[in-house]
């Protein structure tokens, strides 16, 4: 399987984690010039931007540590844009999804099976930031 497949499979299993935490789907996929955020959720209190990172059992390292200074500033830059075009009255977070898994065939389907997620609330801060947009 193709790493795009990889990825989008991961996003699916990580929305439905917060989907069945009774998060609400705000967009999926949302790109600027900066970058892309995988996956914008809310609840009652945050606005969730998710950056979720997918590896298969192959992979040395763990999708968290991919999210690097560089990617941070993307995601923050992107987020900003978003805040500046959609008014919500709700806390910002930033949040990362790491996945591991595998792909498997079921009655001659490819499916992703997740073999473990790790739910980083919060893993990315302000103090994280370190520019301006």
């Amino acid at each position: 399987m193709n790493i795009g497949a990889t990825g989008s499979a991961g996003e699916n299993a990580a929305l439905q984690m917060y989907l069945s935490k009774g998060f609400e789907l705000v967009a999926r996929n949302y790109q600027t010039r900066y970058g892309e955020i995988d996956i914008i959720v809310r609840n009652d209190r945050f606005l969730v931007f998710v950056e979720v990172k997918t590896r298969t059992r192959a992979s040395y390292y763990k999708g968290y540590a991919a999210v690097n200074h560089s990617k941070k500033q993307k995601l923050f830059k992107t987020a900003f844009t978003f805040l500046k075009e959609n008014k919500f009255k709700l806390q910002p977070r930033f949040d990362v999804v790491d996945i591991l898994g595998h792909w498997l065939v079921v009655e001659d389907k490819e499916e992703f099976a997740v073999d473990q997620l790790n739910w980083y609330q919060n893993a990315i801060t302000a103090s994280d930031y370190d520019g301006y947009i």
